[in-house]
């Protein structure tokens, strides 16, 4: 089968969620392709990696282009937004999945109609196209998968510290981001309680960034021993997680950042509980299978949230296994996506 994928992400699989996930898909389907918009560069491809991108700017070009590409491919695989930008007006050829990877803006019933299947990553999510008139049948909760083989639980068992160690890996590009996304909270707790350490992982975005300098400029105006700020690209992160006892999400509104994130589930994979914002949709997830803490977007609710975490560890990590085994499996992603693909060719 033929596959081109349709993303608006930055096609950079090493620092973003959403890159990583279609790109996954991408390798295990060798006839495919996987076609990228986004404002964060003007042109890239690679033969190698069967993939293009190009800026908003060539929309013009890009709507003679995309009908002719589709023609050459089996099946039309949407990854991103509930409404894709410029996807949605121009794939109307061949048979459509749409993977929502991210919740932003607003769906349109007409493209939802149109397409074939329609994956979703969180239950509100869900229940929100059912709302709208999603058919059932059409419609599926399927979360992102982990290489489990790769991110799992340290061979020893792990040892509650006395200092716990929380790992902020969901970091905003720009410094309009800060706030939404839970900066300004995280700095505010450790701030609050000096003796939890805080390790935010920044990224080395190759279009640059805002939030570096205006996290820095935070940090000068108020030195905390217990926050530590890195600007790279780890390319082994499955090694990093080891270090630390939690994961965070801090998003002080539903649209912090990805509605599923994926330095969550890649920490519940390794026996990391995850400590997440109520507003956060995978908040949910989180305390239905008790493999982390929920609180609210406070400093106060922030701090008790660690302190809670320590004393229910043991419990948690055990569960934040088993849950990433149950429903993160990467294997199983790319098994029911054959079927899923399958089933489509076949009618």
């Amino acid at each position: 089968m033929r596959i081109a994928y349709w993303t608006t992400s930055c096609l950079q699989p090493e620092i973003e969620a959403v890159s990583k996930e279609v790109f996954q898909l991408a390798e295990h389907f060798p006839n495919s392709l996987l076609f990228g918009i986004s404002p964060h560069y003007a042109l890239c491809a690679s033969l190698k990696g069967r993939y293009v991108g190009f800026h908003p700017r060539f929309d013009p070009v890009l709507r003679v282009i995309i009908p002719y590409i589709e023609r050459h491919y089996d099946i039309s695989h949407v990854y991103g937004e509930a409404t894709p930008w410029t996807f949605y007006k121009t794939l109307r050829r061949k048979p459509i999945v749409l993977t929502v990877a991210s919740e932003k803006g607003s769906p349109r019933p007409d493209f939802l109609d149109r397409c074939r299947k329609v994956l979703v990553q969180t239950n509100s999510f869900y229940q929100k196209l059912r709302a709208l008139g999603v058919e059932k049948n059409k419609l599926e909760l399927l979360y992102p998968g982990v290489d489990l083989p790769r991110y799992r639980p340290r061979s020893d068992a792990r040892q509650q510290r006395g200092t716990p160690k929380i790992l902020f890996a969901s970091a905003p590009r720009s410094e309009e981001e800060m706030k939404n996304r839970g900066v300004y909270l995280l700095l505010e707790a450790a701030k609050a309680s000096r003796q939890v350490q805080y390790h935010l992982l920044y990224r080395e975005w190759n279009s640059g960034h805002t939030s570096l300098p205006a996290t820095r400029r935070w940090l000068e105006s108020c030195p905390l021993e217990n926050v530590t700020l890195t600007n790279s690209v780890v390319a082994e992160m499955h090694h990093l997680y080891g270090d630390y006892d939690f994961t965070i999400i801090p998003y002080t509104t539903a649209a912090g950042g990805k509605e599923c994130p994926m330095s969550a589930l890649e920490g519940l994979a390794c026996g990391l509980p995850t400590l997440i914002s109520s507003l956060a949709p995978f908040a949910e997830f989180v305390a239905q299978h008790k493999c982390g803490v929920v609180f609210d977007p406070t400093p106060s609710s922030l701090v008790a949230a660690v302190e809670t975490g320590m004393c229910q560890y043991r419990k948690l990590s055990t569960n934040a296994v088993n849950v990433a085994q149950r429903y993160f499996s990467s294997q199983r992603l790319l098994e029911r996506m054959t079927q899923i693909y399958e089933e489509i060719l076949s009618r």
